[in-house]
């Protein structure tokens, strides 16, 4: 999908990309007069959010394994996929922190300039 959408870009990074790819979509996405970089935008979005949970839930889920297999027995061997998809998920999840960061800096910028305006008036 990414060869032929150019808004569909650097998939290790879904949750942050998604973030920034809602902000530019238009409000209402019903509108059926979607632009064609709109649609490629919803779509890349879309991918985002299903790369994003597929990463959260197969992390969740080999967490999981690997500690039911700690707490089971000595023997038991942890598939390594197990610790990759678990490695997936904790980078995942930092890549969403750092645009909640990002997005909570924006949000102080507007906060403070219209603070200024207020002041100036």
């Amino acid at each position: 999908m990414s060869a032929t959408n150019p808004h569909f870009m650097r998939i290790e990074r879904a949750p942050y990309e998604l973030g920034c790819l809602l902000r530019r979509l238009p409000r209402y996405l019903s509108d059926p007069a979607l632009t064609d970089e709109q649609r490629d935008l919803a779509s890349a979005a879309g991918d985002h959010a299903n790369n994003y949970s597929t990463s959260l839930l197969a992390g969740l889920e080999s967490l999981g394994r690997i500690i039911w297999s700690a707490a089971l027995n000595d023997e038991e061997q942890v598939d390594r996929r197990d610790f990759a998809d678990v490695g997936q998920m904790v980078a995942t999840l930092a890549t969403q922190l750092q645009y909640l960061d990002y997005l909570r800096g924006e949000v102080e910028l507007h906060v403070h300039r219209d603070a200024k305006q207020g002041a100036a008036v």
